[in-house]
């Protein structure tokens, strides 16, 4: 492990670069903070560019070790320099920076439902959401133009590493987003608050594109018109809506308990071994 003790060093200025979409646009990196991500990042063979550890940080000697032997350039760096890397506000002792993976190309589409983000505009529920469409065993995410970017740090740090696990694309517009799940078999559903069916009476097996909205406006006018299906989570209470990421989360957890449960081979619970 080499130690780097200059900020003008020009590794440290490209993780800096990284904090910013503009630097991660132009570099086609981005950046991970912390030993669970930097560990999914190595179990999930991403291609890590360079591994910074804190120095005086305890337990680092066997990541340091994983992350060198998965091709990283492993780097220690004092707390003041590493504290400029991170953008959280209690900085975690190591940190990566990642060649983003290629973007999920329409002819590569394997099984599974997609998540489509329309506008999604908090990293931290973009980050939430893609979580949660992995732990749904949703297979693709495609964000909308005009959603927070899925690389940032902070959404980054809210995947808990499902950015490895999923395929990741991009969609300029509505019309985009929604030609490519047909042209893939997917059928467009769009979990609107103020209207359609009820996400549990509405059909929700087989593979469809799922499209989250925006946090205060909902889903766009050209999704409204544009999807086969609207749905809306019906509430008991008195409040008007859900956080967009949690009304996502029951849709897609309802949609994995209609495929379970369509299937006896997958057990009585309709769900894994896994837990949330």
């Amino acid at each position: 492990m080499r130690r780097i003790i200059s900020a003008d060093n020009k590794t440290i200025k490209l993780a800096k670069q990284l904090k910013s979409k503009n630097g991660r646009d132009k570099s086609g990196c981005y950046l991970v903070e912390g030993p669970n991500l930097l560990a999914e990042a190595v179990e999930h063979n991403a291609d890590i560019l360079f591994a910074f550890f804190c120095e005086g940080a305890d337990g680092v000697e066997g990541l340091a070790a994983r992350a060198e032997a998965a091709g990283a350039d492993t780097v220690l760096i004092g707390r003041r320099l590493f504290a400029e890397l991170s953008d959280a506000e209690t900085p975690q002792p190591m940190l990566a920076v990642v060649k983003k993976p290629p973007l999920f190309r329409i002819g590569a589409a394997g099984p599974g439902s997609w998540l489509i983000l329309d506008r999604i505009q908090d990293p931290g529920n973009v980050g939430t959401l893609i979580r949660t469409a992995d732990a749904a065993g949703f297979s693709t995410v495609i964000s909308v133009k005009g959603t927070a970017d899925v690389f940032s740090p902070k959404a980054a740090r809210a995947s808990a590493g499902a950015l490895f696990r999923i395929a990741l694309g991009f969609a300029e517009d509505a019309e985009g987003a929604m030609e490519a799940a047909r042209a893939c078999g997917r059928r467009v559903i769009a979990a609107d608050a103020h209207g359609g069916a009820s996400c549990y009476e509405a059909d929700l097996s087989g593979g469809f594109a799922l499209v989250a909205g925006n946090e205060g406006n909902g889903i766009s006018s050209s999704f409204a018109e544009g999807a086969d299906m609207t749905v809306r989570v019906p509430m008991a209470g008195g409040a008007e809506s859900l956080n967009a990421s949690i009304a996502a989360a029951v849709i897609m957890f309802e949609a994995l308990r209609q495929s379970r449960a369509a299937d006896p081979a997958q057990g009585s619970h309709g769900f894994g071994r896994r837990t949330l």
